[in-house]
């Protein structure tokens, strides 16, 4: 019998990233990061305040994950949902991230508690979940991220699929509006395990 499918992205919805990128930032190469838009290139300063060149930023998170990716904490709450969801679901962690950084975050969430597929991914994520649609036949399927671009390109790929939108680290919740592609908008997992089981009608509390 075929089960449901939950796809999540994983920074900023399964882990906090905005500290532990700005804490990496600061202790390895003296930089600040302040957030007052939601654009991490351009906001990256050097000590004297002038802003670090946008093409020098991909080294910067390239490097973060060859070597602090471990100080990433999960986000409140999403480790007890989704194992609670992986119960009669299968889930699948859809991550922008290099397939060399899959491979040691497939290690580091089973670490924190969340042992689950991990996809690396580069670019729109509309595409890669229609093929996880093919591949898995889900009786549901749900997409959790908090990009709003990637709920856009998945309502075009795969319109029948549940989008939440999800931005689980306070500091970026101001900086980033409800994605008008996605069914919902909900920033919290508690709240969201509860939404997601209503709509699947899985296990009642």
């Amino acid at each position: 019998m075929a089960r449901p499918l939950i796809i999540s992205d994983c920074d900023g919805v399964l882990l906090e990233f905005c500290d532990p990128f700005i804490g990496y930032l600061a202790q390895v190469h003296g930089l600040t990061l302040k957030l007052e838009t939601f654009a991490l290139a351009g906001n990256i300063r050097h000590a004297d305040g002038t802003a670090v060149a946008p093409e020098a930023f991909p080294a910067l998170l390239d490097g973060f994950f060859n070597t602090h990716m471990a100080t990433q904490t999960p986000v409140a709450h999403a480790g007890t949902a989704l194992a609670r969801l992986a119960e009669y679901c299968d889930v699948v962690v859809l991550t922008n991230i290099a397939d060399h950084h899959a491979v040691m975050r497939t290690s580091e969430l089973a670490r924190v508690g969340m042992p689950y597929r991990v996809i690396g991914n580069n670019g729109p994520k509309g595409e890669p979940i229609r093929v996880l649609l093919d591949e898995y036949g889900p009786s549901h399927a749900v997409f959790i991220d908090d990009l709003p671009p990637h709920h856009t390109s998945a309502k075009k790929r795969v319109p029948h699929v549940h989008r939440l939108h999800m931005v689980a680290e306070a500091p970026l919740r101001h900086l980033i509006p409800a994605a008008a592609d996605a069914d919902a908008r909900i920033d919290c997992w508690a709240e969201a395990l509860t939404h997601i089981e209503t709509l699947l009608k899985g296990p009642a509390t």
